[in-house]
């Protein structure tokens, strides 16, 4: 049987350009779906295990008091784990969130983690009453910039921190067929410690009244 030589042409073109995808898809150096228990090379910051459990497939993590604001550094249930490669070889993180901040600065979200003192958080976070996803950066303590705000999608959100070099980008999306919307860009700040990327919450009640939830939290090659 003869195939229209355009035919051929439009299948090897799709065949090709599925290739090329694939071969551009970005690495996953590790994956966890919080489904039902932690994968392995986790440690908590201030565990309290009371405030933290599976539940219909997500990681529930009460939002209790406490944050990384300033000289604070007492924010509990902080989930970290070793970067996977060094910034300058870039690398992704993303997770999907679930929560509903309602306090002034109660947040849950992402978090890139020297110490308690050099940190960049990326938040879905409640501010003057509404809900915001937002970034803020410190070097040993002291803010070096707060914002800009995006107003927080309905619902459940992706959140996304790219890391390339000495340069942390802050996304995020609605679901995994949106485009990522371009939150801010900060400088990871400067330390001679190791760099821990994880999950965070704070600025809630000692008797929690709300939960942030995670899931699909995955972390993805970027190099240049």
């Amino acid at each position: 049987m003869k195939i229209p030589f355009c035919s051929l042409v439009l299948t090897l073109a799709a065949i090709l350009g599925t290739r090329t995808l694939a071969a551009d898809a970005p690495k996953v150096l590790f994956e966890d779906k919080f489904s039902d228990h932690l994968g392995d090379g986790w440690q908590w910051i201030r565990e309290r295990p009371d405030a933290w459990r599976f539940e219909n497939g997500a990681l529930v993590i009460d939002t209790l008091p406490g944050s990384y604001w300033e000289t604070q550094n007492n924010s509990q249930n902080t989930l970290l784990r070793p970067a996977p490669v060094s910034p300058k070889d870039g690398f992704i993180v993303e997770v999907l969130l679930e929560s509903q901040p309602k306090g002034q600065y109660e947040h849950a979200g992402l978090i890139c983690y020297f110490d308690g003192l050099n940190t960049i958080c990326y938040n879905n976070e409640s501010v003057d009453g509404k809900p915001y996803i937002c970034m803020a950066a410190e070097q040993d303590g002291k803010p070096v910039y707060n914002g800009p705000y995006k107003e927080s999608p309905q619902g459940a959100a992706w959140l996304r921190l790219v890391i390339r070099g000495s340069r942390v980008t802050g996304q995020f999306r609605s679901s995994e067929s949106d485009p990522w919307q371009t939150v801010g860009e900060r400088t990871l700040p400067t330390s001679t410690k190791d760099l821990m990327i994880g999950i965070h919450s704070g600025y809630g009640m000692e008797k929690p009244q709300r939960q942030a939830r995670f899931r699909n939290f995955r972390i993805l090659s970027a190099s240049e």
